[in-house]
């Protein structure tokens, strides 16, 4: 269990660490580089980071498969891999956005990116490992994380939805 959280926070860590760079670096005075912005090249880095968080919590569910309550075996791994990708980096976009909000530094983002970035990701994989003390912890966790950014988004989560829309829209111009 230990080894599967430690290393589903180091995979998620590395990708969204190296993500942070991608998205904050020459921004022009704006929070990030919308989806619609980044060149041919980070296009491409992008999917080859995507891919590779896949491929490593792919591996780890399938080296660890027996520390989660879900079935052994294909499918209860390549559910693992889904639920903890997507969900770890639902959260670590919560996070961003709370950063972005915040205001925090620049470097101070990329600190954090590297360090807890793979935090979602291993909250994830808590609440679906066997022990059910793990899933307390985790669940415990998450519920001091989600509120927390809450208050530092000033109460409004409609500031997530504006993030989203400037990440995937072209109304990104417009802020």
């Amino acid at each position: 269990m230990w080894r599967q959280l430690g290393l589903t926070w180091l995979a998620g860590s590395a990708v969204t660490g190296t993500l942070a760079i991608l998205f904050t670096t020459g921004t022009g005075g704006l929070p990030f580089i919308p989806l619609w912005l980044l060149s041919a090249t980070s296009v491409f880095t992008l999917a080859v980071l995507l891919f590779a968080l896949g491929v490593a919590t792919l591996a780890i569910g399938w080296r660890t498969q027996h520390a989660s309550w879900l079935p052994n075996g294909g499918r209860g791994v390549l559910l693992w891999t889904v639920l903890v990708a997507g969900g770890g980096l639902a959260g670590w976009g919560y996070a961003a956005a709370v950063t972005f909000h915040a205001e925090f530094a620049h470097t101070a983002q990329l600190v954090l990116a590297y360090t807890c970035g793979g935090l979602p990701f291993a909250l994830v994989a808590g609440l679906l490992a066997k022990p059910k003390r793990m899933n307390l912890a985790a669940a415990g966790l998450a519920a001091i994380a989600l509120p927390s950014g809450y208050v530092l988004l000033d109460g409004r989560l409609s500031l997530l939805v504006m993030y989203l829309q400037m990440m995937f829209g072209p109304a990104a111009t417009t802020w």
